[in-house]
């Protein structure tokens, strides 16, 4: 092209005629053409579809599907006409969007089947109840596809479990390596606190934040990949593979995906930490780091625009973490706290209406479930307590009204109160010292607490109790055994 350039500017200088000018600009503009289309070849996979996806080729087969990121790639299309289709295809950049600029596609109403469930446009889904881990609805649950910032979610919790969030982490050269997309701008020499970069990657989707936080945990990206994988068998996500801590999947070369089921199994755990939960519930929060010291600081806005108040928000979610990428397409995985009691996470891959979807999956969810009467016959009794000033112990139970159960499974349930035989003495009010469970095929879907209602004082001075309890233990680790 450089020398089409200058043939051009010369021939200007020669003073030659407008006809050979146009003519060699042309000629420059097909022979450009022509390269890109025979680079381009016959098999390039478009942006986003939703289409299988094959991890060992890391191509994609469909393409009517147009990108979740169109407004902001700049990746060039080619048309090629046969003599009965024209199939359009597009090579990606498999960058990620900036997730605080992308446009989110016009949300529209989330079409019901004709048997009442969502008829949505995502490339996989699943909702799940968080109590009992039961799959209430999915579409290509357990297809593997790119997940793209949503792997964050994973970089935040590891983080969290490693300890002392208010320790001070500073950015090495190792932080900036394999970084595109969304940045908060950290640079080597830069300090943040643990818990602000945890902020940073979910609220704002850092990666340099990511990067740091991995870097910081186990010294380098690749030794915390590893790290990832090994949490990801743990919790059972056997259909997962990490290769970044961010989910930017254009370094991976097809390695970095998951599925919509291993996802929210990571979804469920993550939201059993309190401090992952309060972080993901931020909407507005300040961080700080060189750039923006204390007091002022900076302050990050949250773009998971389906928590409650935001403007596609939906009653209940508090949290979890979106995801956008030009080969994962739009991705959420969010979570909702209903007012029924009920705990419910939802994920979808590759999502161009995943705003609505999500609100369509947890109305159905949440349409499955009765609430149903706590039996009013076990609000209190007496147990018998050993060792103590007094031979019973008055308890209490006190449960909410109701529990949810599936409509489909209400008459399977079976009630149990469970506390030991003998209690023993010392007893302190307000002492948990049993359970009244509600349960479905061994899964527990309900349980309160049995609470001691009054003080029992140890008249043995606690001896004769070490030494019956004691005594059970090596029957219980014999029986055990014996089994």
């Amino acid at each position: 092209m450089k020398r089409f350039y200058q043939l051009y500017k010369d021939t200007l200088k020669k003073g030659e005629n407008l006809k050979r000018v146009v003519a060699l600009v042309i000629s420059a503009a097909i022979m450009t053409t022509f390269a890109f289309s025979v680079s381009a070849g016959s098999d390039i996979a478009p942006v986003s579809g939703n289409s299988a996806y094959d991890m060992r080729t890391s191509k994609r087969s469909s393409t009517t599907m147009a990108s979740a990121t169109e407004a902001t790639t700049t990746s060039t299309t080619t048309t090629i006409a046969t003599e009965t289709t024209t199939t359009t295809t597009t090579r990606p950049t498999g960058a990620e969007v900036n997730e605080n600029t992308v446009e989110d596609a016009v949300q529209t109403a989330t079409e019901l089947n004709e048997d009442g469930t969502p008829k949505i446009s995502a490339g996989s889904a699943i909702v799940m109840d968080c109590d009992t881990g039961m799959v209430l609805y999915g579409v290509n649950q357990n297809q593997q596809m790119p997940m793209a910032s949503t792997t964050k979610i994973m970089t935040c919790i590891l983080a969290l479990e490693s300890g002392d969030l208010g320790r001070t982490i500073t950015v090495t050269d190792e932080c900036m390596r394999l970084l595109d997309g969304t940045k908060i701008g950290l640079q080597p020499g830069y300090k943040i606190t643990m818990h602000d970069l945890c902020v940073a990657m979910m609220m704002y989707s850092g990666n340099d934040a990511a990067n740091t936080a991995a870097v910081a945990v186990s010294g380098s990206i690749e030794a915390f990949v590893s790290l990832m994988n090994e949490k990801a068998t743990q919790l059972g996500m056997l259909n997962t593979h990490f290769d970044t801590p961010s989910g930017l999947d254009q370094f991976s070369d097809g390695a970095h995906y998951s599925t919509a089921y291993d996802m929210a199994l990571l979804g469920k755990y993550a939201m059993e930490n309190p401090d992952f939960r309060t972080i993901v519930g931020f909407k507005a929060r300040n961080i700080y780091y060189d750039e923006f010291p204390a007091p002022k600081g900076r302050m990050l806005v949250t773009h998971n625009y389906l928590m409650q108040g935001e403007r596609f928000g939906y009653e209940g979610c508090d949290g979890i973490k979106t995801g956008v990428t030009n080969l994962a397409g739009q991705c959420l995985v969010s979570h909702v706290s209903s007012k029924e009691g009920l705990h419910l996470v939802c994920v979808t891959l590759n999502n161009l209406n995943r705003w609505n979807d999500h609100k369509t999956l947890y109305n159905y969810a949440k349409s499955l479930y009765e609430q149903v009467q706590v039996d009013p016959d076990i609000s209190s009794f007496d147990a018998t307590v050993v060792g103590g000033n007094r031979k019973r112990v008055h308890v209490d139970c006190k449960p909410a009204a109701t529990y949810n159960v599936l409509k489909t499974q209400k008459k399977d349930v079976v009630r149990e109160v469970v506390y030991d035989q003998f209690l023993y003495a010392p007893i302190t009010k307000d002492e948990v010292v049993g359970h009244l469970r509600y349960s479905v095929n061994g899964v527990v879907i309900a349980e309160y607490p049995i609470t001691a209602t009054e003080d029992i004082r140890s008249v043995t001075n606690g001896w004769f109790t070490d030494y019956i309890r004691a005594i059970e233990e090596r029957s219980r680790e014999k029986e055990k055994n014996n089994d």
